[in-house]
């Protein structure tokens, strides 16, 4: 069953969408990738691509702004500086802007895009195993403000987006745990089938199988599609795809971002499946099992030990909140994920605490 959901996959994913439909086409040559793109395209690429891509994109004549890749891009400071430049480079409503990077750039462009001239053309190629397998359908556009991540933003998707799996032959083995740990999540809530499929292949990925990852990339993709074709703007099903993010956010927030997001959203899904089994939702050897893929994942990055306080104080400012609840998405077993709103954040605190000295008996 498991090979026959990751084989049908075709190489090209269609996304209906509300507000334009859009594709995800999978294409290794980064030559043929150019030629979609229109002759008088604006490209904003991670500065980190720049000795990679430079030779290949010089002989189109784009114009290019190369940004240095990290969170504190994603901030009106940084939208103000940017789109002074664009001005200047004479953008206008008939430009497309392509974004060529991970979800940091992808978050930047996609922002501008959609407030530039009320909404211009952007195309996304993502270079990063998290934005492959996630962010880059969905339409979502977040910036920080205030230190709150992802507290402003909207939707508006790109018009194409190109996948290259030749970008992650060399990532490092700390993004490639990350990009593992953001789509871990898509096959927890997928239920049983899609979290055996990730459990038998995640030795492979760990040991960089181009041809697993890529198959699990294009599996991760078309659950999400699933999701979205029904709850594009977040209202009812997608929200279940926050499952790890709240507890995931709150914990970039307290150790300052220096644990990447897709670490710190498989480090979520542990804490909210141990939660679930402290609430009575499932029970402990369903926690074992979810408990023991989360292990092989994580390995030493496992959050053993933080500041319950700051972290609950940094749960209370998610965006995700109702009226002063704090709101997770909780378990009943492998794909029955649920909202749940914590009004006393004392039984939260005692919860989190017999966490830690969970972990830290073992």
């Amino acid at each position: 069953m498991g090979d026959l959901l990751l084989n049908k996959i075709q190489n090209k994913i269609k996304i209906t969408s509300k507000i334009k439909n859009y594709e995800v086409i999978f294409e290794n040559n980064f030559d043929k990738i150019l030629k979609n793109f229109p002759t008088d395209s604006v490209l904003i690429i991670d500065k980190n691509l720049k000795k990679k891509l430079e030779k290949k994109i010089r002989k189109k004549k784009f114009k290019i702004l190369y940004i240095i890749a990290s969170e504190k891009i994603k901030s009106f400071e940084k939208i103000d500086e940017i789109i002074k430049k664009l001005i200047k480079i004479s953008v206008n409503k008939t430009t497309t802007v392509v974004a060529i990077g991970g979800g940091t750039i992808q978050d930047l462009v996609a922002f501008i895009s959609s407030i530039f001239f009320r909404g211009i053309d952007w195309i996304f190629v993502p270079t990063t195993l998290l934005s492959q397998c996630d962010s880059c359908i969905g339409g979502k556009t977040s910036i920080n403000f205030y230190g709150i991540k992802n507290q402003l933003g909207n939707f508006y998707p790109p018009n194409r987006i190109f996948v290259n799996f030749n970008f992650l032959k060399d990532i490092s083995n700390r993004d490639l745990k990350a990009g593992l740990g953001e789509m871990s999540h898509f096959y927890f809530v997928s239920g049983n089938s899609d979290f055996l499929i990730f459990d038998r292949y995640l030795k492979e990925a760990l040991n960089r199988r181009q041809d697993v990852i890529k198959k699990i990339i294009k599996r991760s993709l078309s659950i999400k599609k699933k999701f979205i074709e029904k709850d594009e703007f977040d209202k009812k099903e997608r929200i279940l795809l926050n499952y790890g993010h709240s507890f995931g956010h709150a914990i970039e927030k307290i150790t300052n971002f220096k644990i990447p997001h897709g670490i710190a959203v498989a480090n979520g899904m542990n804490i909210a499946n141990f939660t679930s089994f402290k609430m009575n939702y499932i029970s402990k050897n369903q926690f074992n099992k979810m408990n023991d893929t989360l292990d092989r994942l994580l390995g030493s990055d496992k959050l053993k030990k933080f500041k319950t306080d700051e972290l609950i104080k940094a749960l209370k400012k998610d965006k995700k909140n109702l009226k002063g609840s704090i709101r997770l998405i909780l378990t009943k077993g492998l794909g029955k994920m649920f909202v749940k709103n914590i009004k006393n954040p004392n039984k939260l605190r005692d919860i989190l605490i017999d966490y830690q000295n969970t972990l830290r008996r073992k």
